[in-house]
């Protein structure tokens, strides 16, 4: 199984995800609130790259069965319903919505992502979840990180360090990509510290800055939420477990 890492989203190509399972990961906070949104009974989430693209599926929908969701410079988006903190996507809230979700990072990449043969969500709420999932489909893996504003973000490369850990358990293979190599060494330079080295980094302390330190803490708790997010049909959805006559996805 080759496995690539992208430790932003910025020059993703549709090459880099064809044929292959794609990991989408944007720990702070997109990932962390669609799988949120899910396990809280979400009928689906609708990534969407711009406001223009969530307008335009919004006016085709039914308005008791949808809710606008994203931010800008980390706040709701005007006029929206939900912005991009996980802790607002509780049961009673989006219980059997969609939600068309707007994101700085996290939403572009799974948009630039949507042609893979599987393409999944993570983050560390879902980790062991996603790879169960990457080894069930036996296929060659992209993990892209969604960085931060087309830069590296460490909390996205240490949760890919993370997957990698787990899908090589523990042994790195000879041959690797640079990319993959420096989020294994990083995650195991931070493993033993892992949740202080998270909150240290830009993006978080930006956050707790402006005030969405809870959102932090609860992004960080490991293998949480065993759910995962499935891309299909322009929206990701809950991933069904397979029965046993059928193929992965």
């Amino acid at each position: 199984m080759n496995v690539e890492v992208f430790l932003t989203g910025s020059h993703v190509t549709e090459e880099d995800v064809e044929g292959r399972t794609v990991v989408v990961i944007d720990v702070l906070r997109a990932s962390s609130t669609i799988i949120t949104a899910l396990a809280n009974g979400a009928r689906a989430v609708i990534p969407v790259a711009d406001m223009d693209q969530a307008g335009k599926i919004a006016m085709n929908l039914d308005p008791s069965t949808y809710l606008l969701g994203g931010e800008r410079d980390g706040d709701r988006i005007d006029g929206y319903h939900l912005g991009n903190s996980p802790l607002e996507y509780t049961p009673d809230v989006v219980e059997g919505k969609t939600i068309i979700l707007n994101t700085t990072n996290g939403t572009r990449a799974i948009w630039n992502a949507r042609n893979a043969e599987h393409l999944i969500v993570g983050s560390f709420l879902n980790a062991d979840r996603v790879v169960q999932f990457v080894r069930e489909a036996g296929l060659d893996v992209t993990i892209i990180c969604a960085g931060r504003n087309n830069r590296v973000a460490l909390d996205d490369a240490l949760c890919a360090g993370l997957l990698l850990h787990r899908l090589w358990e523990g042994r790195e293979p000879e041959y690797v990509s640079d990319a993959a190599h420096i989020a294994l060494t990083q995650y195991l330079h931070d493993r033993d510290r892992l949740a202080d080295a998270l909150r240290h980094s830009n993006h978080a302390r930006w956050l707790i800055e402006k005030g969405y330190g809870a959102d932090v803490e609860y992004c960080l708790q490991l293998d949480a939420l065993p759910v995962l997010p499935y891309y299909r049909e322009n929206r990701l959805v809950l991933y069904r477990e397979r029965q046993p006559s059928e193929s992965v996805g």
